[in-house]
């Protein structure tokens, strides 16, 4: 798939990969769909690029994201100067660090830096991430409804953010945590059978 239409394509799986051109001393972080992944890695062969590094995601956006955490990083760094546009195949040149050995940036760590950012992108879009997410979201919409003088709309949001709760509790095998929120539930559920 060209590099021009991923961002269609986003939604399905795709690698970050990193390739380096021993001759240009560049070393270029980049992405691919899974389906195209050889296609454009054999590209980059041709044209002189070792592949280094392969990361698979569940989909091309968290591979992007991953690929901005690394540029981002690389560019905070001082890590700027870029090859010559028409030297990697299939663009990409902004991604691609030029006299890498001269900025004193080592494979090794590129590597690296690109590990846990996909470790991280991984994390945050793991099942479980998605739960603690909405719930600390519906704590802060009850935290907003108190401030706000609405406790009667508050306590109906906990009465439906609080058996999620129980659940995540129940996942993680804290027994005890179960318990305190079962009897918050109920203190909730007799206060809003007191106030209706």
């Amino acid at each position: 798939m060209p590099a021009r239409n991923f961002h269609d394509h986003a939604a399905d799986p795709a690698i970050l990969y990193i390739v380096r051109n021993e001759q240009q001393d560049a070393l270029k972080v980049g992405v691919a769909s899974a389906a195209a992944q050889e296609l454009r890695l054999r590209a980059h062969q041709r044209r002189g690029w070792t592949t280094e590094l392969r990361i698979d995601f569940e989909t091309g956006h968290q591979a992007l994201q991953a690929e901005r955490a690394v540029l981002s990083f690389l560019r905070s760094c001082g890590a700027t100067s870029t090859v010559p546009q028409a030297s990697p195949p299939q663009g990409g040149y902004t991604e691609t660090l030029a006299h890498a050995d001269l900025m004193g940036l080592r494979l090794e760590d590129l590597v690296q830096v690109a590990q846990l950012a996909s470790r991280l992108v991984h994390r945050a879009h793991c099942p479980l991430s998605s739960v603690v997410r909405t719930v600390f979201d519906a704590v802060d919409v009850v935290r907003w409804l108190i401030e706000g003088k609405q406790k009667s709309l508050a306590r109906e949001v906990l009465a439906q953010v609080l058996p999620l709760m129980i659940r995540l509790a129940r996942a993680l095998d804290r027994d005890g945590m179960v318990f305190e929120l079962q009897d918050f539930l109920q203190a909730v559920e007799e206060k809003q059978a007191a106030s209706a």
